[in-house]
């Protein structure tokens, strides 16, 4: 199952979260946090007993009172999904933040049908002149059909169009 939760940050928000699984033998096995605008959001994907999950569902409604919403989703089981051959493609890109930097990176790699498996953006100011610095982390998976080294060169090319700093990396 995958659960979503979001809410005003503050100290205990995944210890809440946490012990409501655990108070109903669910298993984290993976998961992303992080604050974001003054919200604490939670991604994790859990597994538990069939019989356990309405517990769970009520546990974290139960939480609301402390100003979290959540829900649950069903997931796919991860060994039944079809695997493609792929190349991994790895990346970093920084720049003086402007927007349009993350749709037209994205938009490339869906012309290529690279499936993006992870990507995390955060602005932050320069030291010295306090300007907003745009930092992107990108992990995709490039079908084995396709030559990696033109969709290196297309992301390359739009780094020059929009002064942009792009390393790749393994």
């Amino acid at each position: 199952m995958i659960l979503f939760s979001l809410g005003k940050d503050r100290p205990g928000i995944v210890d809440d979260v946490s012990t409501v699984l655990f108070e109903h033998e669910a298993n984290i096995e993976d998961s992303r946090m992080a604050v974001m605008g003054g919200r604490f959001s939670i991604m994790t994907l859990f597994s538990c007993e069939t019989d356990q999950l309405e517990a769970i569902k009520n546990g974290l409604q139960g939480l609301k009172v402390l100003g979290l919403d959540t829900s649950v989703h069903e997931a796919e089981e991860p060994t039944a999904l079809p695997r493609k051959a792929a190349l991994p493609l790895k990346m970093e890109i920084k720049a003086i933040d402007h927007p349009g930097i993350v749709q037209k990176v994205v938009h490339i790699l869906r012309k290529h049908n690279v499936n993006v498996e992870s990507l995390n953006t955060q602005v932050s100011r320069a030291p010295l002149s306090g300007a907003p610095l745009f930092n992107l982390n990108l992990e995709a998976a490039v079908p084995a059909e396709k030559p990696i080294s033109e969709i290196k060169g297309e992301l390359k090319a739009l780094a020059t169009d929009m002064n942009l700093d792009i390393n790749f990396y393994t």
